[in-house]
C-alpha cells in the first residue's frame, strides 16, 4: 500500500495546481469535480499572494529564529495578519505564545510582502 505524504501549502499554492488540473481536465472534455471546484473558488478568492512571494515569505518566516512549523507559516501567509492581536487570534488555541517581540519579527516579514 502506498503511503501519502502530507505537506501544507499555501492557498496560492492550492490554486495554481488547481489552475492547471482545469485546463487538463478541460482538454479532455471534463471539469474539476465538485470538492475541487470549491476548494479552487475558495483559494482564488482568498489568496493574498502569487505563488512565488508565497514560497519567499515562507522561507522567510521558517528562517526566523522563533520556530515556527511548516504549518503555522502557511497559516500566517494565508491570512497576512497586520498586527500582534492578529498573529495572537490565529494561535488564540494553541498552547505556545510567542513574546509580542517575536510576534512584531513575523509581522515584519509580512510587511515585506503586502
Amino acid at each position: 500500500m502506498e503511503q501519502l505524504n502530507e505537506k501544507p501549502v499555501t492557498l496560492a499554492h492550492v490554486a495554481e495546481v488547481l489552475t492547471k488540473k482545469e485546463k487538463e481536465y478541460e482538454k479532455m472534455g471534463g471539469e474539476l469535480l465538485y470538492e475541487q471546484r470549491k476548494a479552487f473558488e475558495h483559494a482564488k478568492r482568498f489568496h493574498k499572494l502569487n505563488v512565488g512571494d508565497a514560497e519567499k515569505l515562507q522561507k522567510k518566516l521558517l528562517d526566523l529564529p522563533i520556530g515556527l512549523s511548516e504549518e503555522r507559516a502557511v497559516k500566517i501567509i494565508d491570512l497576512m495578519p497586520e498586527s500582534v492581536d492578529d498573529v495572537r487570534a490565529i494561535f488564540a488555541k494553541e498552547r505556545f505564545k510567542y513574546s509580542e517581540e517575536e510576534i512584531k519579527t513575523v509581522i515584519d516579514q509580512v510587511d515585506q510582502f503586502r
